[in-house]
């Protein structure tokens, strides 16, 4: 996929070994575990220049020990205190603005919980410059991710007639195209930002990252993912064992988020620049997650509350935060 060149982009590629010193880290938190984020900014804190923390009203904040243990990073660490919980996708824009602010070229996008190995960051902007050295301009390239409860290594996918196609990274790895990514990890040139516009902060959580991709793939970018680029990240809050056919884990979240993914799904489905093959293979993924959480997990009662009320103010074009 080509697009016409962005007014900047990478300007040399890092070589082995060094940090990127053009790229700023974005790192959204809410009510954090001290351990679990000092790992995850510690991870990134060698690799950026400059790493911010967009606090969404966490309580009690975290300001104080993240400065603490902060003296001893390599890249300065700013906190952003926020009044409220304005949501995911709000939380990255102040980042991006904060970002920009700083001079940054690139922004990597980061969950609280997500830990990169050491030379990712560099990976995924060698990945981006050499995507722009043969004509093909990335809006977001990610890495691949390594579930936290089972160590299982994630793929890349693309929507298909009803189905999520995985895309085979092969043995030499290397770089493929996607249709989105999860926002965790992502690499995202500032300039592309410009061009495709700010995260959707009436989605507040869910599918903020599927509507951005799409967003850009609709204006010429591509979406790519970095197969040697390896961080750490558990998807959802933990996972179990289901029977379907076969046994399955499956990722289990709190009630509220099967508000936001019903909903959004629904929303999304509206915007013209959502490709049909996404709107069916959604369509199937939102029936087997009625069966397997409405039917078979755990607060199955709760579950189907949640999404009752999420298809209601999809339905409705309700948009924001779940009051």
């Amino acid at each position: 996929m080509r697009a016409e060149p962005l007014a900047s982009g990478p300007v040399s590629a890092p070589t082995e070994g060094e940090y990127c010193a053009d790229v700023v880290a974005v790192v959204v938190t809410h009510n954090p575990t001290q351990n679990t984020l000092l790992t995850a900014l510690e991870s990134v804190a060698s690799q950026v220049s400059t790493v911010v923390v967009v606090d969404n009203a966490s309580k009690p904040s975290p300001q104080d020990w993240i400065g603490k243990a902060s003296v001893n990073f390599r890249a300065d660490v700013e906190v952003l205190v926020q009044a409220d919980n304005l949501g995911l996708g709000a939380g990255y824009n102040v980042g991006l603005d904060k970002a920009r602010s700083l001079g940054a070229a690139f922004v990597l996008l980061l969950d609280q919980d997500s830990e990169l190995e050491f030379g990712t960051v560099m990976k995924l902007r060698a990945a981006h410059f050499d995507l722009a050295q043969r004509g093909l301009m990335a809006a977001a390239v990610g890495p691949r991710y390594r579930d936290a409860s089972d160590a299982s290594l994630s793929q890349f996918v693309r929507a298909r007639c009803f189905r999520f196609q995985r895309v085979d990274c092969g043995e030499d790895g290397g770089t493929v195209e996607t249709d989105f990514l999860i926002s965790s990890g992502s690499l995202l040139p500032l300039a592309a930002v410009e061009a495709v516009g700010k995260m959707d902060e009436e989605l507040y959580i869910d599918h903020v990252d599927t509507e951005w991709c799409f967003r850009a793939r609709s204006l010429g970018f591509g979406i790519f993912g970095v197969c040697d680029a390896i961080m750490r990240h558990s998807l959802g809050e933990r996972r179990v064992a289901i029977w379907f056919l076969r046994w399955r884990k499956v990722p289990l979240h709190s009630p509220f988020r099967y508000y936001y993914i019903i909903r959004n799904s629904i929303l999304l489905r509206r915007r013209p620049y959502m490709p049909k093959r996404w709107r069916q293979a959604d369509l199937s993924r939102l029936f087997q997650m009625l069966f397997f959480f409405g039917l078979l997990a755990p607060n199955r009662l709760a579950n189907l509350r949640m999404m009752w009320c999420g298809l209601r103010d999809g339905m409705k074009g309700v948009a924001g935060k779940l009051n």
